[in-house]
């Protein structure tokens, strides 16, 4: 059978493990969240204006050079998928 004092010196280590730390109990404040906005609001969206139209022209171009590239990438491009 152990003795008192083995169980002793094997139970103080759970028990203060176990103790909550005094400096870890209070938690930081949690960061304050920005405000996101993500719908534009009054005069910001404006569908068809010289702005917004430049910019569908840009991506256009932008779209058309991609599908210019990837059709000559797929033909340089050879895989026998047949195989």
């Amino acid at each position: 059978m152990p003795s008192a004092g083995l169980l002793l010196a094997l139970a103080t280590p759970i028990a203060a493990e176990s103790a909550p730390n005094p400096s870890s109990a209070k938690a930081p404040p949690p960061a304050a969240v920005e405000d996101v906005r993500v719908q534009p609001r009054g005069q910001e969206f404006m569908p068809n204006s010289a702005e917004d139209q430049a910019t569908q022209r840009r991506q256009s171009i932008f779209n058309e050079q991609q599908g210019i590239d990837n059709a000559e990438f797929d033909r340089k491009l050879k895989i026998c998928r047949g195989c």
